[in-house]
């Protein structure tokens, strides 16, 4: 009797796992080095558990200006699913003119039912696909963010066709921004929003979809150049000249992610769960 109350609760323990959704999930590990393919952490150790997930996972590396890493394995990450996302900031602060560049990559999956998709090896497949621009190529847009006083809002571009664009406040705005998205059509915020000014900057964001094989790309410029440096030639210009390219092909080609089979999960669990009700 007790052989088969072991069992029963077995069956029902290996049930809840292999119905259950989950990821990896991880404190944000920080390095003081630069993380690569050849040294990218796996989530283990005290401060990465599995838990369960609803919507999906997310396994990403930061890259920042000081040569410091941080990787992040996410349970229900607030991304498009079946995505990597690259992210490329340039920034300088108004008051120091000091110049900083910070980049992200996130490879993001649909949780499963047997083992978390959010792995190291998927993020370094993600990661050998990935061909970023190069520290001149970024840097040679520093001319549109460069740090002045030099600045009168009005003088800022207007445009707004898309929803939930900032509104232009010309008695309190310190510069101007603009928003591009490129999809199937272009969408366009451009104004002098309120707010103070602390950073003039520019990012570079792009959602690849890993299934159909697309890209969206979205760029924000925060500038406080006299004239219209926030217009739509200035950041087709990062757009274009910034692309970064992510080969589908070689994703696909690189060695997946291992994963156990539940027949053998099964096996461990009742192997596991026998032992503990013998002892």
């Amino acid at each position: 009797m007790i052989f088969f109350n072991c069992f029963g609760l077995i069956l029902i323990v290996h049930a809840r796992y292999i119905l259950g959704n989950v990821c990896h999930e991880c404190n944000g590990m920080t390095f003081n080095s630069i993380i690569t393919v050849d040294n990218l952490p796996s989530p283990i150790g005290e401060e990465c558990e599995i838990v369960p997930s609803e919507y999906g996972c997310s396994a990403r590396v930061t890259w920042f200006d000081d040569g410091t890493s941080e990787v992040h394995y996410i349970a229900d990450p607030n991304f498009p699913l079946e995505s990597v996302i690259t992210q490329t900031e340039r920034k300088v602060t108004t008051w120091s003119g000091e110049y900083i560049t910070n980049k992200y990559i996130s490879f993001n999956c649909q949780a499963s039912n047997n083992t978390p998709c959010n792995t190291a090896e998927n993020l370094k497949r993600a990661l050998i696909s990935t061909t970023w621009s190069t520290n001149e190529q970024i840097e040679k847009f520093d001319t549109l963010i460069v740090p002045t006083t030099d600045f009168y809002g009005s003088t800022c571009l207007q445009l707004l066709n898309k929803s939930n664009c900032p509104i232009t406040n010309l008695l309190s705005c310190q510069q101007c921004m603009g928003i591009i998205e490129y999809s199937n059509t272009k969408s366009v915020c451009a104004m002098c929003p309120s707010g103070k000014a602390l950073t003039n900057s520019y990012e570079h964001e792009t959602i690849f979809f890993l299934q159909n094989k697309t890209q969206v790309d979205k760029i924000t410029l925060a500038c406080r150049r006299r004239g219209a440096c926030n217009s739509i030639e200035n950041i087709d210009r990062i757009k274009n000249e910034l692309d970064i390219k992510f080969d589908f092909e070689k994703f696909y080609r690189s060695t997946a992610s291992i994963t156990k089979s539940p027949m053998m999960i099964l096996f461990l669990v009742v192997i596991v769960g026998v032992f503990s009700c013998c002892l």
